[in-house]
Formats: C-alpha cells, sequence, structure tokens
C-alpha cells in the first residue's frame, strides 16, 4: 500500500504526489474530522437534552407526590370535617327538638298560670 502523499505511477515506479491529489487528500482528512468533530457536538447535545429531560422526569416525580400527599390530606381533612359536620346537625335536631319541649312546656305554665289568675280574679267579682 502506498504512503500518504506518494504516489504511484502505471509503470510502478514510486514519483512525488501531484499538489491537486494532496489537496484533494488534506481536504478529505479535513472533511473526516469535521465531521467527527460535529458528531461528537452532536453527541454532547444529545446527551445534555436526555439529561436536562431525566432531570425534568424526576422534577415532575417529586411534585406529583407532593401533590399526592396533599390530596390525600385533603381527603382526610374532608373526612373529619364531614364527621363533625354530622354530629353537629344530629346535636341541631336535638337541641332544637329539646327547644320546641321546653316552649310547649313554657306555654303550659303560661296556661295554667292564666288560669289560676283568672279564677283567682274572677272569685272576687262573685
Amino acid at each position: 500500500m502506498a504512503s500518504p502523499g506518494i504516489t504511484t505511477s502505471s509503470a510502478g515506479s514510486v514519483g512525488a504526489a501531484t499538489p491537486a491529489v494532496a489537496l484533494t487528500e488534506e481536504r478529505k482528512r479535513k472533511r473526516k474530522e469535521s465531521n467527527r468533530l460535529s458528531a461528537q457536538r452532536s453527541r454532547a447535545r444529545k446527551q445534555r437534552q436526555v439529561d436536562d429531560l431525566e432531570a425534568q422526569v424526576a422534577a415532575m416525580r417529586a411534585r406529583n407526590c407532593a401533590m399526592a400527599a396533599a390530596a390525600n390530606e385533603a381527603e382526610r381533612l374532608c373526612a373529619a370535617v364531614q364527621a363533625e359536620n354530622a354530629l353537629l346537625s344530629a346535636r341541631a335536631l336535638e337541641l332544637s327538638a329539646r327547644l320546641e319541649s321546653l316552649t310547649d312546656l313554657i306555654q303550659c305554665m303560661d296556661a295554667v298560670m292564666y288560669s289560676n289568675n283568672n279564677t283567682n280574679n274572677n272569685s272576687y267579682y262573685y
């Protein structure tokens, strides 16, 4: 195999490379180097994108966990408030019934007192 920069003629003799061939070889070498560097930059850029996406996934998972914990806490508090509301509603019904009963008792007592007062007042007129 021939060395770079050295060409062989059809007769098999080794001669100096022509400037055009040397220029073509240099362009090929530069293009290969440029392509290699471009591919390296592309791989690095792609790796940065993957790293960024993985960081976003981690952040979203953490946020999702925090939101799930907050939702669970809200559900727990809601259940506690509903239980307290049920107790307070039952207590309100009890107190309403007691108030009605006491109101009826007072009305009965007032009626008896009114009746007694009328009886006592009428006895003086006879």
